[in-house]
């Protein structure tokens, strides 16, 4: 916790509904009078801004691209601290995080030909961890959300796209199933802290009310 703030953060593949599962988690929590907050990375800031343009340049390598977006999550955790302060919500959503930066970077770095394994990627989360220690907010909890492939693939299909790198990465799924195997190394290396979610399609409620539960329960144990 920060500040009296219960800090959740949401991660996942792309195209399994993360943000409209965690917004409708937050109407629940918000209906039972809870003040909720939340924060989307990328950002608008200026590494926000950058990382989003040039790291999503077709043509960046992997290492340019991670370290961008980390460089934005760091940045922007100093005016996630200021926004929990100034607004001081019971629950604090953040829309992607270190993990993400890490968790895309190494997945098409894999892609790319790197030999890349899950104690590699363990191992970076941990220095990261260590390294930023006194600049991340700590999760108290990390929702990892998945959806079954074709279900992701199509939802993604109604999107459209224009020809970004992220676009590609994310309809790529090879590199979703990088991703989704190190979210799993995570999940499991920190089962207390994780929640793996599969957001089964037309069940949106029945899910957000059982994400809701587990998250009021982090205050009880």
């Amino acid at each position: 916790m920060f500040a009296g703030a219960v800090v959740v953060v949401w991660e996942g593949m792309e195209g399994a509904g993360k943000t409209t599962l965690m917004r409708r988690v937050g109407e629940i929590l918000s209906s039972r009078g809870y003040r909720v907050s939340y924060y989307k990375t990328p950002s608008e800031t200026p590494t926000g801004r950058f990382a989003a343009e040039f790291g999503n340049k077709p043509g960046t390598d992997p290492l340019t691209r991670m370290l961008l977006f980390l460089a934005n999550t760091s940045s922007d955790s100093r005016i996630m601290r200021e926004k929990i302060l100034e607004e001081k919500p019971r629950y604090f959503f953040i829309d992607r995080y270190y993990l993400c930066s890490i968790t895309y970077g190494m997945a098409y770095a894999r892609l790319q030909g790197a030999e890349v394994t899950s104690e590699d990627f363990l191992s970076l989360v941990k220095v990261v961890e260590k390294l930023g220690s006194k600049i991340f907010l700590e999760p108290d909890l990390h929702v990892i959300v998945d959806v079954e492939e074709p279900v992701r693939l199509r939802r993604l299909e109604r999107r459209g796209g224009g020809g970004r790198l992220d676009e590609e990465l994310e309809r790529s799924t090879r590199m979703q199933e990088y991703v989704r195997e190190f979210y799993r190394v995570f999940h499991e290396w920190r089962r207390g802290g994780s929640m793996w979610v599969e957001n089964v399609e037309g069940l949106l409620d029945e899910t957000a009310g059982r994400v809701a539960e587990k998250i009021l329960q982090l205050e009880t144990g």
